[in-house]
């Protein structure tokens, strides 16, 4: 059993059989033993043989009376390896040992030296550590005891007298007390800290005994916890003062200040009206007792330090919602007593920084002290009217704006925080109001004319302030950005123009003016944002460009309630759009232009059309010029696309508005087949286009005969199909690598598809035979010539006959027939696909077993 090993270099690491000298794969299993992977098998084989050894070596010490010295190690020589033994006591080189050599593979010469015990491995910690036990153990104690007590003191308080009461308090508070100066005395800190916790407990249910008891008079409850938070916080501070050796001094009771603190806060609250005066009171409490235990007390010094912040946030929000429920000034600054609140909490900011003397702590309550200053001198006006709330409110803006501007870097935080709240104060005005201008358009009726005026809803802020209160957090905006050095300033010249522009569309919405004059001077407006991209380069072209075209999109919206304005809006954007697509310097610009422009044309048409009291039947037959032109003009698919799903949607309603329908789809078709036909005469790129117009033509004539009252299409449709079948073929003759789809399809669908129609309609007829046949020869002919077009118009007409058929007779077979064919076809779908799926594998298993 001591000779068997895990690597074995004449053995095959899989099967086990033996291996020849120098072979690659084992001759028995086909394992790969030369491959990269071998290699690091038989390094892990080594290793776990070292393993072994290092075991077997540690039982034969632990069962031997006294172990053998090691024997002297022999000098390496600098041709062979180092030797290393696998058990204990065997020979290590003298010198230094050069790094040995990889291990050799499955199926190599067997090493001169034997493989050495590797390095012990780094032992593995895991669970719980040993100070982590008496943690749990000793917090779930002082749970435990804390617990105890209440339930002790619920269940017998009414039975023990005054005396009893006081001496269970008293002894138990004594003892937890003593406990935890005795467990920190021991050193038995983990003990002394979840006794001290306790100890704090029950000096919280000694004050609440007590004034159960009656021993605080008549006080309310809140008296009761203000006086109980006090004691836990001195408590805590006496638990924490004593110290032992030299050694620490406790936590828990420091963390216990800040809780006292917090609890009597909230006591007080209850047990007093002054709500601010005593958030005041006690932040000053706080800030001190912070300050004095920053170097002997650091835990207290935390702990209450987080207490105070919280205290001093409640009693800031406090200020600021009873100055804006009493704006008065008489209520902030006489009766109420807010305003003086608020300056006493910005002043609380700035003692931290004067204290640390540490400059980013002392900016940074500046700027929030600040941000309450300025609402405690501009919240009077709330109570105004919207004009002089607005008026006060974007002067304090602007003034704030300028001092970070004018400020140094070092201290312009200062002016960052009313600033910003104040830009964001304006940015809501200009909210009001724009949702306000919008409700006037909104509120219009349907209208044909261009005398719509805005004259409801009325503004409810003052309209003249739309502008500067865009402007001044614009201009913030910019300060704040970095500049970099890299690059030219930032254009924000420019966006102030366009933000402007868009503030004075606003501003002129919230008067009574006409609708047409509003969207004339967003378009404007639009213009002048083109004009600036199109004078700018790379991104800022860009955004500039879609911020011109989304305005003239948006002159469109506000036109809707007018048929005649809304013409004007969609000229607008037509021709943004236009000189976007043409002028435009970037691809996205000129791309959505290119979208923009199809739709925007169209709309125009209608509109101008509906507002000039002509007939909508007459309205798509510009439509599609215009759009068939544009394509024409501009072939590229951005526009050509755009234009046919346009064109799509708007021909139908004028087609379905006339009262002789059938004439007026032929009549759109030929126009169809004229653009068609134009743009393949026009662009090399679009000859294909041609075998589209022909049948849109022949469909045409189709349409014209049927409303006509023909019966049968072939006279008119056959000729047609067998000259594009002809052309086509010819095609194919001079372009031998051209796909029969673009040069047959045309004629075979135009040969097959209007008989097939007449078909559905008289399944029983010569019609149906001759389309039959015809679908035959064609299914033949493509297979045989392996030819897509005819084959696939062959196969599927043909199916559509067939299946036609056999409709009148369908109901003359029992249903049972019709399930057993499902069934059957159903179960030959699934065997077939089984099968398919057992040779995949084979072929997949066949493949895996090359070599």
């Amino acid at each position: 059993m001591d000779d068997m090993r895990y690597a074995d270099p004449d053995l095959c690491p899989d099967c086990r059989s033996d291996l020849p000298h120098g072979v690659r794969t084992c001759p028995t299993c086909d394992l790969p033993v030369r491959h990269a992977l071998a290699i690091e098998l038989f390094a892990t084989l080594t290793r776990a043989d070292a393993l072994v050894a290092r075991l077997r070596s540690l039982s034969d010490q632990a069962t031997a009376p006294t172990p053998a010295p090691p024997a002297a190690a022999p000098a390496p020589t600098p041709t062979r390896a180092p030797a290393m033994a696998g058990t204990a006591g065997a020979p290590v080189p003298a010198g230094p040992a050069a790094p040995p050599p990889p291990p050799p593979p499955p199926g190599a010469a067997r090493p001169s030296a034997a493989p050495g015990p590797a390095p012990a491995p780094d032992p593995v910690r895991s669970g719980f550590g040993v100070s982590a036990v008496p943690k749990i153990l000793l917090s779930l104690g002082a749970l435990c005891l804390l617990i105890a007590a209440i339930v002790f003191l619920a269940v017998s308080w009414s039975v023990l007298g005054v005396g009893g009461r006081t001496a269970v308090l008293l002894t138990l508070t004594a003892a937890a007390t003593g406990g935890a100066l005795l467990l920190n005395r021991f050193r038995l800190r983990i003990a002394a800290e979840s006794m001290s916790v306790v100890a704090l407990g029950m000096l919280g249910l000694d004050v609440i005994g007590a004034h159960a008891a009656g021993w605080f008079g008549d006080s309310s409850t809140g008296w009761a916890f203000a006086a109980g938070g006090a004691v836990m916080a001195l408590g805590g501070t006496g638990l924490a003062l004593p110290r032992f050796a030299d050694g620490p001094r406790l936590v828990a009771p420091q963390v216990f200040v800040g809780v006292g603190y917090l609890i009597g806060w909230g006591g007080l609250l209850a047990a007093l009206d002054h709500q601010l005066l005593v958030g005041h009171l006690l932040v000053a409490l706080g800030a001190g007792i912070t300050l004095v235990s920053r170097t002997a007390l650091p835990v207290r010094a935390w702990s209450v330090g987080i207490a105070t912040s919280l205290v001093w946030v409640v009693t800031a929000l406090a200020g600021l919602g009873l100055a804006f429920s009493e704006p008065t000034l008489r209520d902030l600054w006489v009766d109420g007593g807010t305003g003086w609140s608020l300056l006493a909490s910005a002043t609380a900011l700035l003692a931290p920084g004067l204290v640390t003397r540490k400059r980013e702590l002392l900016v940074g309550g500046g700027s929030f002290g600040a941000l309450l200053v300025t609402i405690a001198l501009v919240a009077p006006t709330v109570d105004e009217s919207a004009r002089v709330a607005g008026i006060v409110t974007l002067a304090a803006t602007a003034l704030w704006v300028a001092t970070y501007r004018l400020l140094p870097p070092t201290v312009r935080l200062v002016a960052t925080a009313p600033a910003a709240i104040g830009s964001l104060a304006l940015l809501a005005f200009d909210a009001v109001a724009g949702s306000v201008a919008l409700a006037r358009v909104a509120d219009l009726g349907s209208e044909r004319s261009f005398g719509v005026l805005l004259d409801h809803p009325e503004p409810v802020t003052e309209p003249l302030l739309v502008v500067p209160s865009v402007l001044v957090p614009l201009a913030f905006l910019a300060f704040l950005m970095p500049k970099r050095g890299d690059c030219p300033a930032a254009p924000w010249w420019q966006a102030g123009a366009v933000a402007g522009g868009v503030a004075a569309v606003t501003t002129l919405a919230s008067y009574d003016v006409a609708l047409v004059v509003v969207v004339a001077a967003l378009g404007l407006v639009a213009g002048g944002t083109l004009v600036l991209a199109l004078v700018s380069s790379g991104e800022r072209q860009t955004g500039l460009g879609l911020v011109a075209l989304g305005l003239g999109a948006g002159a469109v919206v506000l036109a809707l309630p007018s048929l005649a304005v809304l013409a004007v809006g969609s000229a607008i954007l037509v021709a943004i759009a236009l000189v976007a697509h043409l002028a435009g310097r970037t691809t996205t610009v000129r791309t959505v232009a290119a979208v923009t422009l199809s739709p925007a044309l169209a709309t125009l048409v209608w509109t101008a059309g509906l507002a000039g009291e002509i007939d909508a039947r007459w309205l798509g037959y510009p439509v599609l010029a215009l759009l068939g032109l544009l394509a024409i003009v501009r072939p590229r698919l951005e526009v050509e696309l755009p234009a046919l799903v346009v064109g799509v949607l708007a021909v139908p309603p004028a087609i379905l508005s006339a009262a002789d329908m059938g004439g007026s789809l032929a009549l759109h078709l030929v126009v169809v087949g004229a653009l068609l036909s134009a743009s393949a005469l026009v662009h090399e790129s679009r000859r294909d286009l041609v075998w589209a117009a022909v049948p849109v033509f022949a469909l045409a004539s189709w349409v014209w005969f049927s409303d006509r009252g023909v019966t049968d299409p072939e006279p008119y449709t056959l000729p047609i199909a067998v000259a594009l079948a002809m052309l086509g073929l010819v095609h194919l003759r001079r372009n031998p690598d051209a796909g029969t789809e673009l040069a047959l399809l045309p004629g075979l669908l135009l040969g097959t598809v209007p008989s097939l129609l007449w078909v559905l309609g008289d399944p029983l007829s010569l019609r149906a035979l001759l389309l039959g046949a015809a679908c035959l020869v064609l299914t033949i002919a493509g297979a045989a010539l392996r030819w897509s077009a005819p084959l696939l118009v062959g196969s599927v007409v043909g199916a559509v006959v067939v299946v036609r058929e056999i409709g009148p007779y369908a109901a003359d077979v029992p249903q049972w027939v019709w399930i057993g064919l499902a069934g059957a076809l159903l179960t030959t779908v699934g065997i077939t696909w089984e099968r398919r799926l057992l040779e995949i594998r084979n072929a997949v298993g066949m493949l895996g077993r090359l070599r």
